[in-house]
């Protein structure tokens, strides 16, 4: 497994280093304004490349550029179809090998069915796996992500494909740092986040609670009690992401009850799918706090936040292809 780069700390001014000319990155459909800051911040060029549908809704790619031995970046779109953007990503990376790319990397801040890294019943698929294994048939030689629901997922890859798991905690931690918070606590949202609370509440020198939830079903939870005192402190809940926002706003009125002051809701993704925008409205929470590993959908409540990550990918861009 490779680790966080140095690059964690690059400010967002300017990168410079020898293998410039060796580096490629095949734009998205629909770039997104992490993308977008990674082109900037890396000055390089993207390859022209035609993305298009076929009337019958087929995908379409064609990259025109020399990529031989060159390392070939394949970008994420903000595209909200998953399936869209796996084949995307797929065909580029075809694409790309079969014009001679040296190496070809996808960046995945937030990977597709990282949920479902494993069965829970009889019958289901392994889907983060089916992933993997199309997009190295594709000729995907390495991964960067962000925050992994199951670090498991990296062993689905051979040896011969890394992934290159980056961790938004140093971007939370710098921004956190900055809010004079009353005495807080970092919350996990379930057992089950423990571990990951721990490293937020070490980073931060502050004390640790836990939410015990049951499932009722998919995307549905209910908050059933509270491990840790929360009463007159800032609470900071922390997960690696927001999907339809049910277990977090249930989380927040519970902790409301035990006497918490302001809340925060930390998480590495912001999915917001569903009415998630109009639960965390009606929840007591003072601040949403998200990377922009995934673009926020339009009309985002004002309590929402984002962290620039895009100089962490453009970092580990250059730790890759140094």
């Amino acid at each position: 497994m490779r680790t966080n780069p140095i690059a964690a700390g690059i400010n967002n001014a300017s990168f410079s280093f020898t293998s410039k000319k060796d580096i490629k990155i095949i734009p998205s459909s629909k770039p997104s304004d992490l993308e977008k800051g990674v082109i900037r911040n890396l000055g390089i060029n993207p390859s022209d490349t035609v993305i298009r549908k076929f009337a019958n809704t087929e995908t379409y790619v064609r990259i025109n550029d020399d990529l031989r031995n060159k390392d070939v970046y394949l970008m994420p779109s903000s595209e909200q179809d998953v399936n869209e953007g796996i084949m995307e990503i797929n065909l580029k990376a075809d694409a790309a090998k079969r014009s001679g790319a040296k190496k070809v990397i996808a960046v995945l801040p937030n990977f597709p069915y990282a949920r479902q890294e494993r069965r829970s019943e009889a019958g289901e698929p392994v889907s983060a796996r089916v992933v993997i294994d199309t997009m190295i048939a594709s000729g995907v030689d390495e991964f960067i992500t962000t925050d992994l629901h199951s670090s498991a997922i990296e062993g689905f890859a051979p040896s011969n494909h890394s992934f290159y798991h980056l961790s938004s905690l140093p971007l939370a931690i710098d921004y956190l740092n900055d809010k004079n918070l009353k005495d807080p606590v970092v919350v996990s949202p379930d057992e089950g986040g423990a571990k990951r609370a721990k490293k937020l509440a070490d980073a931060l020198g502050v004390k640790q609670a836990t939410i015990q939830k049951t499932r009722i079903a998919h995307n549905s939870a209910r908050a059933l009690g509270l491990f840790g005192d929360v009463s007159g402190k800032d609470c900071i809940i922390y997960d690696d992401m927001i999907d339809t926002a049910g277990t977090i706003s249930e989380a927040s009125r519970l902790l409301k009850e035990k006497g918490a002051n302001d809340i925060y809701i930390l998480a590495t993704h912001g999915l917001f799918n569903g009415n998630a925008y109009q639960k965390l409205e009606n929840a007591p929470v003072k601040e949403v706090i998200v990377t922009n590993s995934v673009p926020l959908k339009p009309n985002a409540p004002v309590k929402i936040k984002q962290i620039d990550s895009s100089a962490q990918i453009s970092g580990a861009i250059l730790d890759i292809s140094a």
